[in-house]
């Protein structure tokens, strides 16, 4: 039987306990992080890596049933100290989307929280050379790439392409557009520097502008199953993007119904 195509999830920072002064909700408890992936493997989804994604992609056929595979963007310190413990003691690997000229730094896109801190080239060296763990392009600075021009396209792809890679010292295989944008020209950008597929948020646009499933701080495990099984999630999601206010209405009675089946 054919399996249904994987299901990419979409990380960005992790905590602890939540946070106050994380207006957009990009920090995911880390208990709840555990809790989601735990949920997948107890009910026989099938965790991949770049490679087996790929393969999937490639053989509709041949494909688990039930399969997912993890992508975690922006590159938080975070990522290193609490969700790669997590991968590592489920054996999940995941997809690291990181700011080609950001490390070290700050997550200055960000209004809140203020001064966030990036993984550091020492740091990214170390993840990427972890069984759990492959590194992808993100921009250079991450910035909306939507009709940024010839020039400036070129340095957040293929210069960052570069730069990434030498930091490491492999050739990196994907990418993930910053706030998930992107247009013709970025996409074309993007197949023509050789990455083998790239990935968006709620739009699909072929194998370099892939949709993801986003999992933020306020999604229960109720949400999440709801998010991973829902036919057409990301696309009446998508549509839902203009209209802001039955979106985020939408957001909170998915939260207080997770919040309700998650205390039963």
């Amino acid at each position: 039987m054919r399996g249904r195509p994987p299901v990419v999830l979409m990380y960005h920072g992790f905590c602890t306990r939540r946070r106050p002064d994380d207006p957009e909700n990009l920090f995911v408890e880390v208990g709840r992080f555990e809790q989601q992936l735990r949920w997948m493997l107890d009910q026989g989804w099938v965790a991949l890596d770049l490679d087996g994604y790929l393969a999937a992609l490639a053989d509709p056929a041949g494909r688990p049933r039930r399969s997912f595979l993890v992508t975690i963007d922006d590159g938080f310190t975070s990522v290193l100290h609490l969700a790669v413990p997590v991968l590592e003691r489920l054996g999940v690997p995941a997809l690291l989307y990181v700011p080609s000229d950001l490390a070290g730094r700050t997550a200055t896109w960000l209004p809140r929280p203020g001064e966030e801190p990036l993984l550091d080239a020492d740091e990214l060296r170390h993840l990427h050379s972890l069984p759990v763990v492959e590194l992808g392009v993100h921009g250079a600075d991450h910035v909306d790439l939507r009709g940024v021009g010839a020039t400036a396209l070129d340095h957040q792809v293929r210069a960052a392409h570069g730069r990434l890679g030498e930091l490491v010292g492999d050739q990196l295989r994907s990418f993930a557009y910053p706030f998930g944008a992107h247009d013709a020209a970025a996409r074309e950008a993007v197949a023509r520097e050789g990455f083998e597929v790239g990935f968006s948020v709620f739009d699909d646009a072929g194998r370099h502008a892939v949709s993801r499933v986003d999992v933020n701080a306020t999604d229960s495990l109720a949400s999440f199953r709801l998010k991973v099984q829902l036919p057409g999630y990301r696309q009446w999601w998508s549509a839902l993007d203009r209209a802001p206010f039955v979106r985020r209405g939408v957001r909170a009675a998915l939260t207080t119904l997770g919040g309700r089946q998650d205390s039963r």
